[in-house]
C-alpha cells in the first residue's frame, strides 16, 4: 500500500450485487471481517450501528434487491453495473469513526453524483465497514448500482479525480497523513494480480517485475531502439501500438513475462506500470529524434522477421570485471557529488535523479542472487514512488547531473555477475547508491516533501539491510602469505561488510562531507 493513502482507490466493476454483500459479511480471506454494518447508505434505513445485530441473510438479500431494483422496474438487462471502492487510511493513522466514515461515504456520494437533487433522482449506495484489513488498516467498502431510481445509466468516467479530493479534504479536516496530488504515479495492485502471483508460486505480481524491468532498460538506454533492444534482451515480450494508418511511427507500447507453454501472455502498456513508464514520458528523457535515430527505432520495433541487420544502436555483452564495478561505484559518486549543488526546491532535477536511482537499482535487482533481491527490489520500487511527477507537471529530460547513471546501469545489465569481484562487488556500488538515497532523502526534507523523503529514507535502507547481510570476501592465498610474511603483526579480525554503515564518510567524495549533508549548510 502507498506510504500515506487515506483513498486506497481500486474501483471495481461486477456483475453481482448479492454476491458482494455476501462477501463482504463474510468471514473474510484472513478472518478479518468483523462486525460488519452500514456507516452510510442512499436509503438509511441500512444504516447500523456496530453495536446492533449483524444483518441476516434475509437483510442481506433485501439490500441487494432494493440495490438492483432500478434494473427490474426499468427492465435492464444486468451488466458490470456494481461499482465498488474499498477506501483506507494508512495504518500509522489508527481509526476512524463511524460518524468519520459517514461523512466520506457521504461526500463521494454526492461528489460522483449519486445523491438525490431536483433535477436527478438517487443512485443505490451504501458505505460498509468492518474490522481491519489483512494489512492493519481502517476501511470501509463503498458499494453502488450504476443505475439511478429513475433507470438512467450513471458513468463514473476519471473517478479518481473525484476521491482525491476527497482524500486531501480528510486529510486537512482529521489530521492524517498527507499524500501530494499526482496524475497517475504507480497504480496500485489488484487483489486477482496478487492471487494470481500466489497461483503460480510467483514472488510477486507479473506487473511489479515488468515495472521494474522496464525501468532498467529505459534508463540503461541511449535511445528508443536500445530500450526496446534492452527489454527483449532481458527476457520479455513487447509490441508497439502504431499510430493510426499505418506502422511508421509507435505511439505507445506494451509488454509481458513470456509464458509458459501452452499459455497466452498476459499483456500491460506502459501506463499501467507507471506514470513516467508511458512512451511518451521516456521519449522526453531521451535526444531528440533524427532520421538515423528514427531508422534505428523503426527496425527495433517491428517484428524479428523484419530486422534482417541489427541496429546500429545496440550493444554486446561484456564480461564484468572488478574494475567495472568499481568505476560505477565512482560515477555513482560523482554525481553526488554533484547533486550538493543543487536546490533542494528544484523538485524536477530531484525527481529525475530518483528516476534514474531507482533505474540502477532495478537493473542491480535482476543481477544478484535469486534470494537476495527482495531488498533491492523494494528499494527500487521505493525510489519509483517519490520520483512520480505532480500532477500537471511534464517529465524533464535526463537531469545532466544524472547522466552517469545511465553508465552504472549498463554496467549492472550488460555484465556477468559470477566474474572477478560476485556479490562483494555489487555490495559496493549498492553502498554508494544508498548514499545517494540518503542525499536525495535530505533533499526533499529539506524542501518539506515529506512523503517523497520518507521513500527515499525507506530505499535507504533496504540497501542498508541488502549491504549488512553481503559476506566479506575469503582471504585470497597472497594475502594469507603476505601476512605470514610480517610476523609479530595481529591479524585484524574480521569485520562484516554491513558494519559499513551507509552514513559512513565515502573516502571518495572530493567535499570530505557526509551524503546529503550538503544542503543543511
Amino acid at each position: 500500500m502507498d506510504a500515506a493513502v487515506i483513498a486506497k482507490v481500486i474501483s471495481e466493476r461486477g456483475t453481482r450485487t448479492r454476491g458482494l454483500v455476501e462477501y463482504l459479511w463474510g468471514p473474510g480471506e484472513a478472518n478479518e471481517h468483523t462486525e460488519p454494518h452500514v456507516v452510510a447508505a442512499w436509503d438509511p434505513t441500512f444504516v447500523r450501528a456496530a453495536s446492533e445485530p449483524v444483518f441476516d441473510a434475509f437483510e442481506r438479500g433485501l439490500l441487494a434487491r432494493e440495490m438492483e431494483a432500478p434494473l427490474r422496474l426499468h427492465h435492464i438487462t444486468p451488466g458490470k453495473h456494481v461499482y465498488h471502492v474499498p477506501v483506507s487510511v494508512h495504518v500509522e493513522d489508527g481509526e476512524l469513526s463511524d460518524e468519520q466514515w459517514a461523512q466520506v461515504a457521504q461526500e463521494a456520494a454526492e461528489a460522483l453524483g449519486f445523491t438525490e437533487t431536483d433535477t436527478r433522482s438517487a443512485v443505490p449506495w451504501m458505505a460498509m465497514r468492518h474490522g481491519l484489513s489483512k494489512e492493519g488498516n481502517d476501511h470501509i467498502h463503498f458499494v453502488a448500482v450504476l443505475y439511478r431510481e429513475s433507470g438512467e445509466a450513471v458513468s463514473v468516467h476519471r473517478d479518481f479525480a473525484v476521491w482525491e479530493e476527497i482524500r486531501h479534504a480528510a486529510e486537512d479536516r482529521w489530521g492524517l497523513r498527507k499524500t501530494r496530488r499526482r496524475g497517475g504515479g504507480l497504480p496500485e495492485l489488484k487483489r486477482g494480480e496478487i492471487a494470481r502471483a500466489e497461483r503460480e508460486q510467483r514472488a510477486e505480481p507479473a506487473r511489479q517485475t515488468l515495472a521494474r524491468t522496464v525501468r532498467a532498460a529505459a534508463t540503461a538506454a541511449r535511445d528508443e531502439a536500445e530500450f526496446v533492444h534492452r527489454v527483449r534482451q532481458a527476457g520479455l515480450l513487447i509490441r508497439p501500438r502504431w499510430e493510426q494508418g499505418g506502422q511508421r511511427h509507435a505511439t505507445g507500447y506494451a509488454v509481458a513475462l513470456t509464458p509458459a507453454a501452452g499459455e497466452r501472455p498476459i499483456w500491460y502498456g506502459g501506463g499501467k506500470l507507471a506514470a513516467d513508464l508511458t512512451l511518451t514520458s521516456l521519449r522526453e528523457r531521451w535526444p531528440q529524434a533524427s532520421p538515423e535515430r528514427d531508422a534505428d527505432t523503426l527496425r527495433a520495433w517491428r517484428p524479428a522477421g523484419w530486422r534482417q541487420l541489427p541496429t546500429g544502436t545496440q550493444v554486446s555483452r561484456t564480461r564484468l570485471r572488478a574494475e567495472a564495478w568499481q568505476l560505477a561505484a565512482d560515477k555513482t559518486t560523482e554525481v553526488r557529488t554533484a547533486l550538493a549543488r543543487v536546490d533542494p526546491h528544484d523538485s524536477a532535477t530531484w525527481s529525475g535523479v530518483a528516476h534514474e536511482a531507482a533505474g540502477v537499482l532495478a537493473a542491480l535487482a535482476g543481477r544478484v542472487d535469486i534470494d537476495r533481491r527482495g531488498e533491492l527490489r523494494r528499494a527500487a520500487d521505493a525510489l519509483a514512488r517519490s520520483a512520480q511527477p505532480e500532477r500537471g507537471v511534464r517529465a524533464v529530460r535526463r537531469p545532466t547531473v544524472a547522466h552517469a547513471l545511465a553508465g552504472v546501469v549498463r554496467t549492472a545489465t550488460d555484465a556477468l555477475l559470477a566474474a572477478h569481484g560476485g556479490p562483494y562487488a555489487a555490495a559496493a556500488l549498492v553502498i554508494q547508491m544508498g548514499r545517494l538515497a540518503q542525499a536525495i532523502q535530505h533533499a526533499h526534507a529539506a524542501a518539506g516533501r515529506a512523503v517523497e523523503a520518507e521513500r527515499s529514507a525507506q530505499a535507504a535502507r533496504e540497501m542498508l539491510d541488502y549491504v549488512r547481510q553481503t559476506p566479506r570476501p575469503e582471504p585470497t592465498p597472497a594475502a594469507e602469505q603476505a601476512h605470514e610474511q610480517a610476523p609479530g603483526r595481529p591479524r585484524p579480525a574480521p569485520r562484516p561488510l554491513g558494519e559499513r554503515s551507509l552514513g559512513e564518510r565515502d573516502r571518495h567524495s572530493s567535499t570530505g562531507k557526509e551524503p546529503g549533508r550538503d544542503r543543511e549548510r
